[in-house]
């Protein structure tokens, strides 16, 4: 079963976490104690944007909610995500968060 989790860092709180296929970025958040913050929780505010350093391919599509909220982001770049709406599609990865 191992080989179907994947390793999650937040750099930013020195934490890292194997978590299964299917589980968000907020669960991981909520289950490692990160810091990462969060606001309404349903991709509309903004608050909780992050880059994503390495492993997009382990997540999730960006949807249309994040495609929205980030445009009236200026500085937002090609590794900006909402962690409240990714989640991790493909097992046995390596994934790198900063916020």
């Amino acid at each position: 079963m191992s080989e179907n989790l994947t390793r999650v860092e937040i750099v930013n709180d020195f934490l890292a976490i194997k978590v299964p296929e299917g589980c968000t970025i907020q669960e991981v958040a909520e289950r490692s104690g990160s810091s990462i913050p969060f606001g309404c929780r349903d991709g509309e505010c903004g608050t909780c944007v992050i880059t994503v350093v390495e492993g997009m391919e382990y997540l999730s599509p960006l949807n249309e909610k994040e495609k929205k909220v980030l445009s009236t982001m200026p500085d937002h770049t090609i590794n900006s995500r909402l962690s409240c709406q990714m989640k991790i599609v493909k097992g046995g990865g390596y994934i790198r968060l900063r916020y």
